[in-house]
């Protein structure tokens, strides 16, 4: 037999002795390295189901064992750290953005330094004029400009003029603190966030629709709170009526609380219609004119619609709607008209083509540009067309599209883009339609 098989039958043997022989009283005496030493050497230590059967308090064992299995991250990363440096990220650019909502911390600005430039660069409001890094290198600044001065308020011109040289300095040096601000090492002083981060989802019209789909549904709920539609101002080039009634059929379905029209007679029983299959000029009748007014372009309740307010996701400005509704008394409203593209900030992309566009090109030309709620009603006519063109519907072929919304010659421009359009793609299959040289067929000769 080899010394190796000796050696490991050997070690085998004294594996199984240690299993089956009691332990001797010199080991069974000693004290274990995880008893405190509070507790004396006499005392048996209670067994395992004993200690979670008592679960008592006071004893010191139990305590030892209880922070021992104190549960701790684990390494795969369980509990995440939502990180400070992402500027790619939309949803927390806007949670930096809404901080500079509050107007007892924050004034309007210039647009080199508004709120939008700080929010970009890591920066949120924080106090009274002052904005911190929200990347932890401690950086602040406090943004104070002096009051603009107009010749109508009795200054002379040279005290405008002076007082005009010092905010623009005043702008260039805030302009450059919101990089340089930040700490040497800090991420956000090397990159900020792309200009198209503010940019509305609009592209897909499927996603577009979905969205004025809840906008709408939220805000009628307020009912009684809403301003009358006569008060409500839309810009002149807008058919509302007309963008009702190319509605998509999506638009109505899953609705199971109806919202009633303006006009308030409720529908009989008798003359309850599938609202899947009840055609866009019926439906759109129950439709609420001042909640879609509100919706279309951008508005919506906030988080709980029964307080009367009305605020828009994108600029964070909010309407007490109130203000707009006359009082029970018969007392005028606060204020007569309410502009749903004027009562957002400049910068709103709903409202601000630039902001919408996210290029920011001086050599672009603002005509060829688009705000947020012009790309949602060229959704719409979108899905029009689409639905027409899959279904032959002739219920919706006598609407002009020209006349919904933009200029009258919207339609002919359109169509002239997409004929520019096909004549440039069979240019290119032309040229890139090279035929292969012909094949010479092999000529067998017979043996």
């Amino acid at each position: 037999m080899s010394y190796a098989l000796v050696t490991k039958k050997r070690k085998f043997n004294r594996v199984l002795d240690s299993l089956s022989k009691p332990p001797s009283p010199d080991v069974a005496a000693k004290t274990p390295n995880d008893v405190p030493a509070s507790i004396p050497r006499t005392t048996t230590l209670p067994s395992i189901k004993k200690v979670r059967v008592s679960g008592s308090e006071n004893d010191p064992l139990v305590i030892r064992t209880s922070v021992t299995n104190i549960s701790r991250p684990s390494s795969s990363g369980s509990t995440t750290v939502r990180p400070n440096f992402v500027p790619w990220d939309r949803e927390r650019f806007l949670e930096r953005l809404e901080t500079f909502r509050r107007v007892d911390k924050w004034s309007s600005k210039p647009p080199a330094v508004n709120e939008v430039q700080w929010a970009k660069r890591g920066w949120s409001c924080t106090d009274t004029e002052r904005v911190s890094c929200v990347g932890g290198c401690g950086g602040s600044v406090v943004v104070k400009l002096p009051d603009e001065l107009d010749e109508l308020d009795g200054y002379d011109i040279e005290k405008v003029e002076e007082r005009k040289e010092v905010r623009a300095k005043l702008v260039e040096e805030y302009k450059k603190l919101i990089t340089e601000g930040h700490g040497l090492n800090c991420p956000w002083r090397n990159r900020g966030c792309d200009a198209t981060i503010h940019r509305l989802q609009l592209a897909n019209p499927d996603v577009a629709i979905s969205g004025l789909k809840t906008r709408y549904y939220n805000l009628a709920k307020m009912g009684p709170k809403l301003p009358a539609r006569e008060r409500i101002e839309i810009p002149e080039d807008f058919n509302l009526e007309g963008a009702l009634r190319i509605l998509p059929p999506e638009f109505y379905a899953g609705n199971e609380n109806k919202v009633p029209s303006e006009a308030g007679a409720p529908d009989s029983q008798g003359q309850k219609a599938d609202k899947n299959a009840a055609s866009p000029k019926q439906t759109a009748q129950d439709i609420d004119r001042a909640a879609f007014a509100l919706a279309f372009f951008g508005w919506d309740t906030v988080s709980d619609g029964t307080a009367g307010l009305a605020g828009c996701g994108a600029c964070f400005r909010r309407l007490g709607l109130w203000m707009y509704k006359p009082k029970e008394n018969g007392e005028l409203t606060v204020y007569e008209k309410l502009n749903v593209v004027a009562e957002h900030m400049d910068y709103c992309p709903w409202v601000n083509k630039l902001t919408q566009s996210g290029s920011g090109k001086k050599t672009e030309r603002t005509e060829d540009l688009h705000s947020g709620w012009e790309l949602l009603l060229h959704a719409i006519k979108t899905k029009h067309r689409r639905l027409i063109r899959s279904t032959g519907s002739e219920i919706t072929k006598d609407i002009d599209a020209s006349s919904i919304g933009g200029t009258s010659n919207d339609g002919d421009s359109q169509k002239a883009k997409d004929k520019e359009w096909w004549s440039k793609l069979r240019r290119v299959r032309q040229a890139l339609n090279v035929k292969a040289p012909k094949r010479s067929k092999p000529v067998y000769s017979s043996p």
